[in-house]
């Protein structure tokens, strides 16, 4: 075993096998804490995830890893843990089960969190709903605060609803009420007079549009409504930001081709998540291969072309890579929209003919030192400057253009834009240098 594999707790038969998970799980090491609940009989796991300290301990556990610790659980056990996880954690830990153990484990949770998973496990995962809680706390916008008060005393549950919503008699949402408000109020003003507006988010709106209506409106929380306006329950602030987490992660997997589930454990999973974009990669290395060819004669006549192949194609790249980044981050912030792609495209060519004629400057310096021929120099230069324009231009379209398509950007651009900058730089070059060749 490796000393990245080593599990830093020994576990004794008379100790308690859930101590060392938890130890792993608060120091932050969740693949380590896996790893070792993993190498417990079933027996051992089956009684280690059953205490109720390491289940409140899953709720913090990363959804990857939450899911795979789950998943060695018995279905009696596991419906335990489902029970007592928040119902929004619980909701998608079961829409993650699968083959007939998944209909024994829903039918084993007690019948309220039940009626609450079922509730949310409706919608989409990457909805709104699919993402709020449903615990909820709603009182009549006609009652007064004292009658509000006395409610909330009944309620032991109402120190762990997140939100207090004001509703109108058919049901739909007036605004929400903070207990410093109520507090402070006197005891026979109506409910609706001091609950706040707030802004809300419809049950199918998209996670990412959600996190963004947060960030936009500096709130705690947001109520998700029904198509009539209705209260169906609440997203709260360390939901939405776990959804911007998830996003740019997987925005900066998909740039690199990888799969974000990938946990470098599963060579199979691997090979199933990197291959197919290797293959698509090749593809477009074999097309600028393709036009390499047509100019063979060319490159026969004056070999040294091809030392500089490279470099025009990797300023092309990398310009365009910073410029793809850019703008899949605009994207998904809402901050570009396709009726800015003119202003955003002569930005960014703007910003790439300084960074290219900085480049060929640098570049033609070495290449007359190294070769001394002034056609060279030029050729390079011009080479550089123009598929660095290309690669800018390029990486402005390209998501913009997958946006609208309703693709996701992040997936494919930087396949698109390799295969844009390598084909039309190395067009360009040697195109070039098919009218110079007799000087160099």
């Amino acid at each position: 075993m490796s000393s990245q594999d080593e599990i830093p707790v020994a576990v004794s038969e008379t100790s308690d096998p859930g101590a060392p998970i938890i130890e792993l799980i608060k120091q932050g090491d969740q693949a380590a804490a896996l790893r070792l609940a993993r190498s417990l009989h079933p027996s051992e796991l089956a009684s280690a995830v059953a205490g109720p300290e390491i289940a409140k301990l899953v709720e913090y556990l990363e959804p990857h890893y939450r899911d795979l610790l789950l998943e060695e659980l018995p279905p009696e056990r596991l419906a335990g843990i489902l029970a007592v996880l928040p119902d929004d954690i619980a909701t998608d830990a079961v829409q993650e089960l699968t083959g007939p153990e998944a209909a024994q484990v829903v039918a084993d949770i007690p019948a309220a969190a039940r009626e609450s998973i079922r509730e949310l496990v409706g919608y989409g995962p990457d909805t709104a709903a699919g993402r709020m809680t449903g615990r909820r706390l709603s009182v009549s916008s006609e009652d007064s605060v004292e009658q509000v008060i006395e409610t909330l005393r009944e309620v032991p549950e109402a120190g762990r609803v997140p939100t207090i919503y004001a509703t109108a008699a058919d049901g739909k949402l007036v605004g929400v009420v903070n207990l410093r408000a109520l507090l402070i109020a006197e005891p026979n003003v109506l409910v609706g007079d001091v609950a706040k507006r707030v802004v809300a988010v419809e049950a199918e709106t998209d996670q990412e549009e959600a996190a963004r209506v947060l960030k936009q409106y500096n709130v705690t929380a947001l109520p998700v409504v029904d198509s009539e306006g209705c209260v169906l329950g609440t997203l709260t602030a360390d939901d939405l930001l776990h959804v911007l987490e998830e996003e740019v992660t997987e925005d900066m997997f998909r740039l690199a081709g990888v799969n974000e589930e990938e946990d470098l454990e599963s060579i199979p999973m691997s090979l199933r998540y990197r291959l197919p974009w290797l293959y698509a990669n090749l593809l477009t290395v074999l097309l600028a291969a393709w036009v390499v060819s047509v100019f063979e004669g060319t490159l026969a006549r004056a070999a040294v072309l091809a030392a500089f192949l490279p470099v025009v194609a990797a300023q092309g790249g990398n310009a365009g890579l910073q410029t793809v980044t850019v703008m899949v981050r605009s994207i998904a912030l809402g901050h570009i929209a396709p009726r800015d792609t003119l202003r955003v495209v002569r930005h960014e060519l703007g910003t790439g003919l300084i960074t290219g004629l900085a480049s060929a400057i640098v570049v033609g310096g070495v290449i007359w030192l190294w070769q001394g021929n002034a056609w060279l120099v030029g050729l390079v230069a011009i080479a550089v400057t123009g598929d660095v324009l290309i690669g800018v231009a390029a990486g402005v379209v390209i998501p913009i253009a997958l946006h609208a398509m309703r693709q996701d950007p992040a997936l494919s651009a930087a396949i698109w834009l390799t295969t844009v900058t390598d084909v039309a730089g190395f067009f360009l070059y040697l195109s070039l240098a098919s009218l110079v060749v007799a000087r160099l």
